[in-house]
């Protein structure tokens, strides 16, 4: 469980090791399941978590497709 104070980068090299390539995805519903039940702090530290592991693992938003 994530709580403030917690070690995010730690958290975040575990997710890798524990969840690989889905950790990112993990991560992501974690985020979005404390946004939902109001833990707005909670999902904040998600996300931190979540950059985390995006930039270990080089993952990079898409860019926006302009529409024709």
């Amino acid at each position: 469980m994530l709580t403030e104070g917690s070690d995010e980068p730690s958290l975040a090299r575990d997710m890798i090791e524990v969840h690989g390539l889905e950790a990112a995805a993990v991560a992501r519903d974690n985020a979005r399941a404390a946004a939902l039940a109001g833990q707005a702090t909670r999902a904040k530290a998600w996300i931190r978590v979540l950059g985390i592991i995006q930039k270990q693992q080089g993952i990079r938003a898409s860019p926006m497709r302009s529409e024709r």
